[in-house]
């Protein structure tokens, strides 16, 4: 942590003198001058962190000079030093923001001892409003990565439906597929500077590729009794919810729709014998994914519910993971990954 910086103002120069020589020898940075009016440019002009200032000075005083630094919107701790009118002006000084006060003449055991504890004030202070900062700036960041990942997801996966339908068309366009891969390149690596951004701000998130799943399968091949057998889908983004559709149903999967968690646990309650898969996404605005999922494993044990989320592999996906979810798929994912991956859950499970 850098040394701390300390502003005496006092326009007695031998007062001036004591005070900077005790906190030289403490290892604080100290400035000084002797009046209120050159204390303000030394705090525009540089980082302070405690001011110690006498009360009585010529021009503007000390508790003026406490009133505009509180003003300024500063964190600058202020001590007032007094000789005058004694406890009255402590009071004063107290009541508009000082952290403490000292009485002229100045004792060296007690000013140190008083700023001693005025700096353990402003470190604590400190780590606090760092902190906050980075508490603010990662929850600044989760949100990006889910509100950005979530239209990743429907570009990705709508280039990947172009794609197939110019080569079922018959299409061939060389400089639409380049745009078209260009677009998907430049998705992907807005996807891998989000994800970079989150491990910085939460290092200890679990590190797992963009539509990586946590259940490994053997067969990519597909019978069609999977094909008999609906999919549920239970997201809030209106637009992955249509994407997904589309992908599902052009590789032959029935597929139903739920745009919140309340709906989808009603469809489960009454479909749930038509029901193979549920890809559930985990931060729905109406309930928690581990108490949907809970909810959704109470209406059958049995249910095949695979995750995927726009926030990055947490805790609570793990734990969901642990108490009986099929797998993970992180957004964005293209059309490719999410096929593949059901795929071979459905036929994992036929095998069972």
């Amino acid at each position: 942590m850098s040394r701390i910086s300390i502003l005496v103002v006092d326009d007695e120069y031998s007062s001036r003198l004591l005070i900077t020589k005790v906190l030289e020898k403490e290892n604080y940075s100290i400035h000084q001058c002797n009046s209120a009016l050159e204390a303000l440019n030394i705090i525009k002009e540089k980082s302070i962190d405690l001011v110690i200032t006498d009360v009585k000075m010529e021009g503007m005083d000390g508790i003026e000079l406490l009133r505009k630094i509180r003003k300024m919107e500063t964190q600058i701790a202020v001590i007032i030093l007094t000789g005058y009118a004694s406890i009255q002006n402590a009071i004063e000084s107290l009541r508009l923001g000082a952290i403490d006060y000292l009485r002229k003449p100045i004792n060296i055991d007690e000013l140190s001892i008083r700023v001693k504890k005025a700096v353990e004030r402003i470190q604590l202070e400190k780590k606090l409003s760092d902190f906050e900062r980075r508490l603010t700036y990662s929850a600044t960041v989760t949100t990006a990565n889910h509100e950005i990942n979530q239209p990743l997801t429907v570009i990705l996966s709508g280039i990947d439906m172009l794609k197939m339908e110019f080569q079922n068309e018959g299409i061939s366009s060389n400089k639409v597929i380049k745009y078209l891969n260009l677009i998907e390149k430049s998705s992907l690596r807005i996807a891998g500077i989000l994800r970079k951004l989150r491990q910085i701000t939460s290092p200890i998130i679990l590190k797992i590729p963009h539509g990586m799943q946590m259940i490994q399968l053997q067969s990519d091949k597909i019978s069609p009794k999977a094909k008999e057998k609906y999919i549920l889908i239970i997201e809030d983004e209106e637009q992955i919810r249509q994407i997904l559709k589309d992908v599902l149903e052009n590789e032959g999967y029935k597929v139903i729709l739920a745009e919140n968690a309340t709906e989808g646990i009603g469809i489960y309650e009454t479909q749930k014998q038509f029901i193979e898969l549920i890809l559930l996404d985990f931060n729905l605005p109406d309930s928690t994914g581990f108490n949907v999922f809970k909810q959704l494993k109470k209406i059958n044990a049995d249910s095949k519910i695979l995750l995927t989320s726009g926030f990055e592999y947490d805790s609570e996906i793990q734990k969901t993971l642990e108490h009986g979810a099929v797998g993970f798929i992180s957004k964005p994912f293209n059309r490719e990954q999410i096929i593949t991956l059901i795929k071979k859950f459905i036929i994992s499970a036929e095998n069972k």
